[in-house]
């Protein structure tokens, strides 16, 4: 028999619903030793544990070393936008200045400026390679890994963020309804006219969503046909088939989205595509950020020129000498692998570790951190391998009205490659836990994820 896993790195084959968290991929390779079946990961951005596993000799690597057609790979180039302001509003300062005085304050205005980043969503260098393409009637995907309108309002006053009741997150702004939202439980409250917290009508967008940058498109090419594809606009029924069947059959000349517009998709017409943020994710405080930032980029890449017309990728950051920048302009997993094999391996994440996160989770603040140290200390008396994270709260402290502390443990692969020994000391501190006061209280709960996708 044969068990295909179509592109095996993306996160979504975890299951986070329902215990047991477990992994479609691994689920499947598991199904496939048992029934003596083959099972094939493809991916043209294998995850690091599965490409680890074949330099171990564990998996046969298989390469696909042209595209389809022989379609040439397109040329990838980096804007830096921390230099964007200081080329575009310093040259449109300088011709407001007509006399000596003006043109003194105008020099003041452009060296403050030149400081600042800048504000725009697209560069001129973007603006420039979009417009080229509606001219010649080609096609042109932008992702925008963040819907809404803006990441957050803030009071320029007194610095006021509103902020989700229910967690310890900024309120996304949506600009049709005019509200703010909370992406993770789904609260909602109007856009207040003044800041709740001084009164003051000086209110800032902070960030950019995809929304914000539909309505940039519109402004700047008011004859092309944008097209938004995100969780937002896609709800309904049918609703992202539409989508991508109109922009193949040329109904809409920019298909603009978050991480949907990455995955999969074949339109021959496709020339252009411009990522508007590469730092979203990048930057995330998660040991597989820079992972998925390169899997995210190449992925999206791989969207243009796919057939005899020739491709070009835009990317915009403003951190350009990140190392995996470097690699996806290159196209090269090897390399970029090689170099987060090495950050993993000085700080023992997997592939070089098994990991296991243990989340105390309760509506009470001090229950919950009581729960989490007495659990770390048992784990720690009971157990002399294991390296032990935590307690400590996540970057998501407060999630849906509950309060979250989380353990994290380390088993090095060297010592332990099934895992067996990080399985057993969680088995054992559990049985010594429910032992405990702690252990038959239920105001809070502990949830266990082995080998978990995510940090927050």
């Amino acid at each position: 028999g044969l068990i295909v896993v179509d592109e095996e790195h993306e996160s979504s084959y975890k299951q986070y619903d329902m215990v047991p968290h477990y992994h479609a991929r691994d689920v499947a390779l598991v199904r496939g030793k048992k029934n003596n079946a083959v099972v094939l990961l493809g991916s043209a951005t294998p995850s690091a544990e599965s490409f680890f596993n074949t330099q171990q000799k564990k998996y046969t690597l298989l390469e696909l070393p042209e595209r389809v057609d022989n379609a040439k790979l397109p040329e990838i180039k980096i804007v830096d936008m921390r230099k964007g302001l200081s080329k575009e509003q310093g040259a449109g300062s300088t011709e407001q200045g007509a006399g000596s005085d003006q043109q003194s304050a105008t020099s003041e205005k452009q060296a403050k400026e030149i400081k600042q980043p800048y504000r725009s969503s697209l560069s001129s260098f973007l603006r420039e390679h979009i417009e080229d393409r509606l001219k010649k009637n080609e096609g042109i995907i932008l992702l925008q890994n963040r819907r809404g309108f803006s990441a957050f309002v803030e009071c320029t006053t007194c610095g006021n963020v509103e902020v989700c009741k229910n967690c310890s997150v900024s309120l996304t702004y949506h600009l049709p309804k005019q509200l703010l939202r909370c992406h993770y439980c789904g609260f909602s409250e109007k856009l207040p006219l003044l800041c709740p917290k001084c009164g003051s009508p000086r209110v800032l967008y902070k960030g950019i969503g995809t929304q914000k940058v539909e309505e940039e498109l519109k402004r700047h090419f008011p004859a092309a046909k944008v097209v938004r594809m995100d969780l937002d606009t896609t709800k309904g029924k049918g609703s992202h088939e539409t989508i991508l069947r109109k922009f193949g059959e040329r109904e809409y000349d920019i298909l603009l989205g978050t991480q949907m517009v990455a995955k999969g998709l074949d339109f021959p017409h496709v020339t252009l595509v411009g990522v508007i943020s590469a730092d979203l994710q990048m930057l995330l405080p998660d040991f597989r950020a820079a992972e998925r930032t390169f899997q995210l980029l190449t992925q999206v890449a791989g969207r243009a020129g796919r057939s005899s017309l020739a491709g070009e990728v835009v990317i915009q950051t403003y951190q350009p000498e990140h190392y995996c920048l470097n690699y996806v302009v290159n196209n090269d997993v090897e390399k970029f692998l090689s170099v987060e094999f090495f950050h993993r391996k000085e700080r023992l994440y997997p592939p070089f570790s098994r990991i296991a996160m243990i989340e105390f989770r309760g509506k009470k603040e001090n229950e919950v951190s009581e729960h989490a140290n007495v659990f770390s200390h048992l784990l720690k008396n009971s157990n002399g391998t294991l390296h032990i994270l935590g307690p400590a709260p996540p970057l998501l402290f407060r999630l849906n009205g509950m309060y979250r502390i989380h353990i994290l443990l380390k088993s090095p692969r060297e010592k332990d490659t099934s895992g067996t020994h990080l399985h057993s000391s969680i088995r054992k501190t559990i049985q010594l836990f429910k032992e405990t006061e702690y252990g038959k209280s239920k105001q809070v709960k502990m949830i266990i994820d082995i080998d978990p996708m995510g940090m927050m």
